[in-house]
């Protein structure tokens, strides 16, 4: 019985955790501009007031990095 107990509060606070996560950022275009180095333009997450309006970023960089 106390294990009934514990563990809807437990599946509760999962469910909330798991909800809450956003959406990570999107890779739209990748190329490899020479010597470790890439050019991407990436889809960020934006403001986390308006979640629908995301922005596009340019990035050059180590090709293993998230912008």
């Amino acid at each position: 019985m106390k294990l009934t107990k514990a563990i809807v509060p437990l599946t509760i606070l999962f469910a909330s955790l798991v909800g809450c996560t956003a959406r990570p950022d999107r890779v739209l275009f990748r190329e490899y501009a020479g010597y470790g180095y890439c050019h991407m333009k990436v889809e960020t997450a934006g403001d986390p007031l308006m979640p629908t309006e995301r922005e596009v970023v340019d990035f050059y960089g180590p090709c293993d990095a998230r912008p």
